[in-house]
């Protein structure tokens, strides 16, 4: 059992969330005459403090992030969007509010995605990276990939017509040589209505595991699911087309935890706090068992 003392380095940097820095530097750009946003950045008191924490070096902090911050100047200069921003309810938001949105969600998705990878290698777990076992419910895992990361898996790959007009967990199940796609010992790939997924079904793993180190092959070009076990950003969540192309952002303002990882169900106080001082709502749900 992983120990909290073990984790000091991701502990750190939850400790340190550069959301509530970002929402400074984002009202002095929406409302004021700024030509750069390291201009800003620049000027920002040393150290900042607030109820939360005390940042010493800000702008230190914020560099990795002026890239994704320049968003929102393009915009006021006329760059568009990648799509549309709703509320839940369907409603389209202002483009203030969607311009934020987007660019906190890169942000807190490139945070996260550091802290995940120093939280995740003490634990030395490969839950993600297997199917169920005999205990759980499940018949299978999923693991959603991005078009081009299928190719990073040398497994069976499924593109029948029939995949591609429903989803894994659609009612019945679709029919893969005359039994449930599930019904097999090793991984495979599914091409489905909203794109590729990983299929791990009962006692298989991910091929690109390493079975007796519980290394992963392909590490540095993992892909995008598996740099953010297991706590992760729904600033915005995406709304798919037929052909699994995202064609507008829901809204949601939301930091989802799976409490089945081991350092999440450690840090379950602090990832609360976390969430608090970047003011999203937290979600902690169990996905596996």
């Amino acid at each position: 059992m992983v120990q909290k003392e073990n984790l000091k380095q991701g502990l750190e940097l939850l400790q340190k969330p550069v959301l509530p820095l970002v929402s400074m530097v984002e009202f002095f750009l929406l409302t004021g005459d700024f030509a750069t946003v390291a201009e800003i950045v620049e000027q920002l008191p040393d150290p900042i403090e607030t109820e939360y924490t005390r940042y010493d070096q800000p702008a230190e902090l914020l560099k990795p992030y002026l890239e994704q911050l320049e968003l929102l100047l393009a915009v006021q200069k006329g760059a568009e969007l990648p799509c549309p921003v709703t509320t839940e309810a369907g409603e389209q938001v202002d483009l203030t509010t969607a311009m934020t949105a987007f660019v906190d969600q890169k942000i807190l998705t490139m945070e996260l995605e550091a802290i995940n990878s120093a939280l995740c290698g003490p634990c030395g777990c490969t839950l993600c990276c297997t199917g169920p076992d005999q205990t759980m419910e499940q018949a299978f895992f999923e693991i959603p990939l991005l078009k081009a990361e299928a190719d990073l898996f040398g497994v069976e790959k499924i593109e029948t017509p029939a995949a591609r007009e429903c989803n894994a967990m659609d009612e019945p199940p679709l029919q893969v040589e005359g039994a449930d796609f599930f019904a097999r010992t090793s991984s495979a790939l599914v091409h489905w209505q909203k794109g590729w997924s990983l299929i791990l079904p009962k006692k298989s793993s991910c091929p690109n595991l390493e079975s007796q180190t519980g290394r992963c092959t392909v590490y540095t070009d993992r892909p995008e699911v598996c740099r953010r076990p297991q706590i992760f950003p729904y600033i915005l969540e995406p709304i798919t087309g037929d052909d699994g192309e995202v064609v507008a952002q829901r809204l949601r303002r939301t930091l989802l935890a799976v409490i089945d990882c081991p350092y999440v169900e450690i840090l379950e106080e602090e990832i609360a706090a976390y969430a608090a001082a970047c003011e999203l709502d937290l979600v902690i749900k169990r996905n596996k068992g």
